[in-house]
């Protein structure tokens, strides 16, 4: 490709960047400016409006609550502290004591004395595992303390209804499956009236909530609202939530439901049912800041409960509060590894899985090892591309011959340009007669496709990513590896997507091209796709851009060592003439058949007479 070529292809990539990070700013103002033109819109004329305005807001999301002194209780374990209250009856809040919300680098730019801890629900107005009738319809009971020990709390309140509602929190210890994260929840109504039934069926139990994190990439994409009917995951993101569904309003009976749970990119809150049944699901989004959002949700109790006076009915629920690690979650029961979301990749979910968890467990034995994530993922690029080497040479060798096919197949096009059906009957009879397998060039890719897609499925929610080092300016594989900004115009300067595509190029310039009717077109695409791929990972976890970065420089070098050392390909017909091989084992003589004899006439011997 000659000099103004490349000078268009790279004009109009940066041209795209540009347009797309201005549809991104465009967007975010857009967002700001509705949401400043709704305030304006429902602000009030004058005070006495403000004041109907704020009972009205009341009345509507926050339940009728008798003036009630807040009383917390803190129970803790080696990986987090829960604060239960008697407001709802719940779990308030959770900080989880070995994931800090600053990384290093912005406590030391900040000067803090030290990183704050992640704190779950803090946004939430309402505990975990309130009672609630319906999205921003929550009880209004306030429960008294039964019991306490370090590792385990019991409310209690009753309704005006007569609804006696205990519920009971015991901490998993640290060595259970759930690595401590996991808080076992009972719940029990009891109809303590005299007369007449109560019906269960409006009541839902409260999931929690979650944010988006303050530093990362968790946009709206990664937060929202999940649950598991049957064998299948549902996710349901903050956009999603905005539209205002139908089946996420507590309309919709789902069989078998298993857990519901609030979850951003990293960290979730699940609640799991013990014996699954049939019920339906609530869920919303609201506001937390400029900009922020958080989802929240609930899961209906089961339905077509009615208790008689004296009846109760109890439920064994299990609260998980922690990251979404894949190795923690894998040993729960009720498919909870499902909260990862590894098959939630568009098109490609379906074989993504199995690729992220090799991968996943990969990394983590690896690190155990070399004690750095970094290094872990390239290790993991070298072991993958040792594998594939063989195959890696065979489509190089088919690409060299199929350069060299160049001249005859450039033959056939003008001798047959008039008829296309011919040429591609004359073009498939050349590959036969030289042995040339025109999709063996392919092969690496498609191999290496489904290893990037599991790749790329895996560190979207990897939390063991998060505020890892690797070299100098990497401080967090989790996040884009920018150094700086260009002035003016504000683009991130990420050197690790940069190093990715200079040497995709070096590769693909190194790489045989492949004779064919379109050669002129791939030509031009290969030289394309470098770029286009910059372009579209450029903002991505520094990670990705650190696998692919290592894949492109050993291509380079297996390429290098493949044109030094390795045999000239040659291309020669592929001899057809050849006999079949006689039957029989290896090596065995073959006898010749016995001639037949010929009888000319007359039979046996005549007698003498």
């Amino acid at each position: 490709m000659d000099r103004t070529g490349w000078i268009v292809i790279i004009a109009c990539s940066l041209g795209l960047f540009v347009w797309f990070d201005s549809q991104k700013k465009s967007f975010e103002k857009q967002q700001r400016d509705l949401a400043e033109q709704n305030q304006q819109n429902f602000q009030p004329v004058n005070g006495e409006g403000a004041e109907k305005e704020k009972e009205t807001k009341e009345i509507q999301k926050d339940p009728v609550i008798d003036p009630v002194k807040e009383q917390s209780v803190t129970l803790s374990n080696g990986v987090a502290d829960w604060t239960f209250t008697n407001i709802g009856g719940g779990i308030k809040t959770i900080v989880l004591k070995e994931h800090d919300l600053e990384s290093p680098e912005v406590v030391e730019k900040e000067g803090l004395e030290k990183a704050s801890s992640i704190v779950l629900n803090e946004h939430s107005k309402f505990p975990i595992g309130t009672l609630s009738k319906g999205i921003g319809q929550f009880e209004g009971l306030n429960y008294t303390v039964v019991s306490q020990t370090k590792d385990r709390i019991e409310f209690r309140a009753e309704s005006p209804e007569q609804l006696q509602v205990t519920k009971t929190f015991n901490l998993a210890a640290d060595e259970d499956p759930g690595g401590g994260y996991i808080v076992k929840m009972d719940l029990d109504l009891k109809y303590v009236g005299q007369s007449g039934n109560y019906s269960l069926n409006d009541y839902f139990l409260y999931a929690g909530s979650a944010s988006q994190l303050q530093d990362g990439n968790s946009r709206d994409l990664y937060t929202g609202f999940e649950y598991l009917r049957g064998s299948k995951d549902k996710f349901r993101s903050l956009n999603y939530l905005k539209k205002d569904k139908d089946d996420i309003k507590g309309r919709e009976l789902h069989e078998k439901l298993q857990w519901v749970g609030v979850s951003n990119q990293f960290f979730s809150t699940n609640l799991y049912v013990r014996e699954s049944y049939e019920s339906s699901v609530w869920a919303s989004r609201f506001e937390v800041g400029s900009d922020q959002y958080a989802s929240e949700g609930a899961i209906g109790l089961p339905k077509n409960i009615i208790l008689n006076p004296g009846e109760s009915k109890s439920w064994e629920y299990e609260i998980y509060t922690g990251p979404k690690s894949y190795q923690i979650l894998k040993g729960l029961d009720g498919r909870r590894k499902e909260i990862v979301g590894f098959d939630r990749m568009p098109i490609f979910g379906f074989f993504a899985e199995p690729f992220a968890v090799l991968l996943s467990w990969l990394m983590n034995v690896l690190y155990s090892g070399l004690g750095n994530f970094g290094w872990a993922i390239i290790s993991i690029t070298v072991i993958m591309r040792l594998l594939i080497w063989p195959i890696t040479a065979k489509g190089t060798r088919a690409m060299k011959k199929m350069s060299k096919l160049a001249p005859m197949m450039q033959e056939i096009r003008e001798k047959h340009s008039n008829n296309p059906q011919k040429m591609q009957q004359e073009t498939m009879k050349l590959y036969r007669d030289y042995g040339v397998n025109p999709v063996g060039g392919c092969l690496p890719l498609l191999l290496q496709m489904p290893i990037f897609i599991g790749y790329f499925a895996m560190l979207r929610s990897a939390v063991e990513l998060r505020h890892e080092e690797w070299l100098g300016w990497v401080n967090d594989l989790s996040l884009p590896d920018s150094v700086g900004v260009i002035p003016g115009i504000g683009i991130p300067i990420n050197i690790l997507p940069l190093l990715m595509g200079i040497t995709m190029m070096f590769q693909m310039r190194m790489t045989p091209q492949a004779a064919g009717p379109n050669q002129k077109q791939m030509q031009i695409i290969m030289s394309i796709m470098p770029i286009f791929i910059t372009v579209i990972c450029y903002n991505f976890a520094s990670a990705l851009a650190l696998y692919w970065t290592a894949g492109n420089i050993f291509s380079i070098g297996q390429t290098w060592i493949s044109q030094k050392f390795g045999k000239e390909v040659e291309l020669k017909k592929v001899d057809r003439s050849m006999k079949r091989p006689p039957l029989g084992p290896p090596g065995a003589k073959t006898k010749s058949p016995k001639p037949q004899q010929v009888r000319t006439g007359g039979g046996g011997r005549r007698k003498k007479r």
